[in-house]
């Protein structure tokens, strides 16, 4: 057996670190944040293991974790595929051959596979297994993407920050002809991800949203400039978690072989990874989530989009990410959740049955998965859903392809993992598929016509045309979401001079409303006042919701992009939205509360406390606590009663970290704004609450002894019965857990929820991390270290920051944050020791300790199977 840990970052030598560095260092507060660690058998890799599998359910979240420095890819016969299945471990990688992150079959049949940190590989296969590994470059930094096509090698490399070709000038079969076909600037988290082939032979490359700069692309890109169109900008935003992001956010571009033309095709993602073509030519991608957003309004989950022409999907920084509802975002086909995208592929070319064979493989890295997206016709696009193809654990799959031979191929690895390679094959009857009814074949038929349609008025999209109105116009009412989007983008890129009197004029409802958003999407500042009496002249009553919605949002549209209105027609609207508001909608009362603060509504404030009050979700919650903290003034102290006993609700509901900061920040902001009397009517109501069902208090802990792995390891089969859950629980108190962890609606939101870390890891891996700490640190949860002018330094969590100051969290048993003048910050540097402590498990005995670990593997269930006899 030899432990490894599961933090990723290895801490810099200490001589190279400036004295007051070194002094923050020894200095620095702690905070419990439970990293985790494993011990593995390491053993040889085998070249050909195989096993057919049941299915068997998912793995949880950070599961990748468990392949850190195993020095053996997972066995297979730990692996689910669906009956009929086969998989094989075909290799193991080696201590030389990296961490693999993406792979791609060569015209011989060879795979070619990119190191994280550099390089590329080479596979030759016999009699189907791995015979040959050669190095076939050593130079580019951490190929995303892979891809052959017009006897070349097409690399998208991230670190390298460049797309390049790669062919053999000699004829020898070594590709040692580099060509720079892309170079971008930005950074490399979300980065150059992906290159693929089109059905069109154009190359098409996925970037992440911490790439900039890409002048080439074309000013006739189908993706028109894009803006950030909040009604209220949010100051927050440049503060949180990748507040630097500029639009377009996430994209794809589009570009001949030779890279001489580049056209931005699509943008709005956070970090789409990886596209793929079905087989009727259309493309989809998996994107990304920002899991700490969870429980807030702003919060995206992973999803199933289909990549369309001129497509903004909504990604913004911080709080003014679009929700799915906005008209004018592109439409989701599937929200997957919790997940960490990476390879996507179809089943076209395998020698699947055919259900599988129409799939669309989507990986997911952290929960060790890959999942089947199955499409069906749904007018111009399709309705999808989803089922479990390959689960395992630890199974931190990065990329996928089928082979030559029909097979699917996999790899493991990332972040420095031990990874793997896997091949997945039917073995099993063949499978015909029944015959399609006249139903179904009705509905492929309307599917094909309605598609073309949509790629008629996409080839609108980036140019203006004669005739163009003329043809687009009839599709902006159509039923079909799909059908609209190309309409309306289409229209945006003609004359306006053309169209503008037609759309103010225009009786159907909803082809006017779309008319009016690409109006206001057009920048048209004079559309603005008969664009405005358009939208106050309809019938809302008798309005769809969907039109409702569409509405709402081309009042916001008019004021961000034509301008803030005139008293006159700021009055009109208000009068005309106030008696809306509260519609029966929650996505209309969003919409409305939104709007109605950035008018000053005078009864904005009694409406939405109301609607505070009988707000059972989280979402809500934050939404109206958030747009009403810019109403400063104006209150009665029972609405500042119902504003803080709401806020006080949202405290006690699940949600993640970005949720929780934001409650903080929107109590701290509302305090500061009230009078003296106020804050004395309303007293202890402004304290942050106490979180439901906490622990009591222990009281002062003494040493017991200082615990090591040898003591504790050959004790942990005693978890598994007849523990107490009660001792358990204060357990999970005395050793400090709670005050940085939730456990179901207890603990702090400083490190992460431990509510499912049994699902995730077993008690192993839980009492190693537990015990070393420091030995990785995921970037989320490191401290920062502060060397300051007059000598002293600082040492904690970055809380949010603005260009005059940087807000520090110096300690997780408090939320209060020091405030930093940068100008006084001599040097800042991530900090190699963990914010949580070594010796926690010091002040129990060893029944406490076992106590503690059966209560973490229960996720807080005293029916737990650990705390029967």
């Amino acid at each position: 057996m030899r432990a490894f840990s599961l933090m990723h970052t290895a801490p810099p030598s200490c001589h190279r670190r400036p004295p007051e560095i070194i002094r923050a260092i020894r200095g620095q507060s702690f905070a419990f944040v439970a990293t985790i660690s494993l011990s593995l058998c390491a053993g040889n890799a085998s070249s050909a293991d195989s096993v057919d599998s049941p299915t068997r359910k998912p793995d949880a979240y950070n599961t990748w974790k468990l392949a850190l420095s195993a020095g053996v890819a997972t066995d297979p016969a730990t692996i689910t595929v669906p009956a009929g299945f086969k998989i094989e471990l075909l290799r193991s990688a080696q201590p030389s051959e990296d961490s693999w992150v993406s792979m791609a079959f060569d015209p011989q049949g060879r795979l070619t596979i990119a190191c994280e940190k550099q390089g590329l590989l080479r596979f030759a296969f016999e009699t189907g297994a791995v015979k040959q590994v050669e190095r076939i470059n050593d130079s580019l930094l951490e190929c995303r993407g892979l891809l052959y096509a017009n006897g070349a090698l097409y690399a998208n490399a991230n670190n390298s920050k460049a797309l390049v070709r790669l062919r053999s000038s000699k004829n020898d079969d070594q590709l040692g002809e580099v060509t720079e076909l892309l170079r971008t600037d930005g950074g490399v988290g979300h980065g150059r991800n992906h290159v693929k082939l089109g059905p069109d032979g154009l190359l098409y490359v996925a970037h992440g949203n911490n790439v900039v700069g890409t002048p080439r692309a074309a000013s006739d890109s189908p993706l028109r400039p894009m803006q950030e169109d909040r009604l209220i900008p949010c100051p927050w935003d440049p503060q949180m978690f990748d507040g630097d992001v500029t639009m377009p956010a996430g994209h794809v571009l589009r570009s001949d072989l030779d890279g001489r033309s580049w056209t931005m095709l699509a943008g709005g993602f956070r970090n789409e990874l990886d596209v793929a073509f079905n087989e009727d030519g259309e493309m989809f991608t998996f994107d990304a989530d920002m899991e700490w957003d969870a429980g807030a309004p702003w919060y995206r989950p992973t999803r199933i989009n289909h990549v369309i022409s001129g497509a903004d999907f909504g990604w913004r920084r911080g709080t003014s990410k679009w929700p799915e509802y906005f008209p004018e975002c592109g439409p989701t086909l599937l929200d997957i959740g919790l997940s960490s995208p990476t390879g996507v592929i179809f089943g076209t070319k395998s020698r699947f049955p055919d259900k599988w064979r129409r799939a669309f493989f989507i990986c997911d890295w952290a929960y060790g998965r890959i999942m089947a997206v199955q499409l069906r016709p749904d007018g111009a696009s399709y309705r999808a859903t989803v089922e479990p193809f390959v689960t395992g654990r630890p199974l931190n799959v990065t990329d996928a392809a089928i082979g030559p031979d029909g097979a699917m191929y996999f790899i493991t690895g990332g972040r420095r993992t031990q990874s793997g390679l896997y091949r997945v094959s039917y073995t099993g009857p063949q499978i015909e598929d029944p015959p399609k009814s006249a139903q179904e074949l009705a509905a492929e038929k309307r599917g094909v016509e309605a598609r073309e349609l949509r790629h008629r008025l996409e080839a609108f999209h980036g140019h203006p045309q004669p005739g163009a109105v003329e043809e687009i116009w009839p599709h902006l009412g159509s039923a079909d979401p799909w059908i609209r989007h190309a309409a309306r983008v289409a229209l945006e890129w003609q004359d306006i001079g053309q169209w503008r009197d037609k759309a103010l004029a225009e009786p159907n409802v909803t082809a006017s409303l779309t008319a009016l958003l690409a109006l206001a999407r057009s920048n048209d500042t004079p559309s603005q006042r008969p664009m405005l009496a358009r939208l106050d002249a309809l019938p809302f009553a008798d309005l769809t919701d969907e039109q409702q919605i569409l509405a709402l949002r081309n009042y916001q549209l008019a004021f961000i992009r034509l301008g803030a209105p005139n008293s006159e027609m700021a009055a009109a609207c208000q009068h005309r939205l106030d008696a809306l508001y509260p519609a029966h909608t929650w996505q209309a009362n969003h919409l409305l509360c939104e709007l109605l603060v950035y008018l000053k509504a005078p009864d904005v404030i009694e409406k939405t406390t109301a609607l505070l009050t009988k707000a059972e979700r989280s979402e809500d919650l934050l939404h109206y606590l958030f747009f009403l903290r810019y109403i400063p003034t104006g209150w009665t102290i029972e609405q500042r009663h119902s504003y803080f006993e709401g806020l006080n609700r949202a405290v006690k509901m699940e949600g993640a970290r970005s949720y929780q900061w934001s409650l903080r920040l929107i109590r701290s902001e509302v305090v500061a704004a009230l009078t003296p009397a106020e804050r004395d009517a309303l007293g202890s109501l402004l304290d942050e609450p106490v979180k439901d069902e906490a622990v009591p208090n222990t009281g002062p802990q003494v040493l017991v002894k200082v615990w090591t792995a040898p003591d504790l390891l050959p004790k942990l089969d005693r978890v598994s019965h007849g523990r107490s859950f009660s001792s358990g629980r204060l357990a999970f108190a005395a050793a400090q857990c709670i005050t940085c962890h939730r456990m179901g609606k207890s603990g702090g939101d400083f490190g992460p929820d431990l509510t499912a870390v049994g699902a995730r890891f077993n008690r192993h891996d839980i009492l190693d991390s537990i015990l070393d700490p420091s030995r990785v640190i995921d970037d989320k949860y490191r401290n920062t270290l502060f060397a300051l002018k007059d000598g002293s330094s600082l040492a904690g969590t970055i809380e949010r920051e603005d260009d005059a100051k940087v807000f520090v969290r110096t300690s997780p048993l408090s939320g209060q944050t020091t405030a930093v003048s940068k100008s006084e910050i001599v040097r800042r540097e991530a900090s190699p020791i963990s914010p949580m402590p070594p010796g926690l498990l010091n002040v129990l005995t060893e029944n406490q300790i076992l106590d503690l670990l059966a209560f973490l593997e229960s996720g807080g269930d005293p029916q737990h199977a650990d705390f029967k006899p």
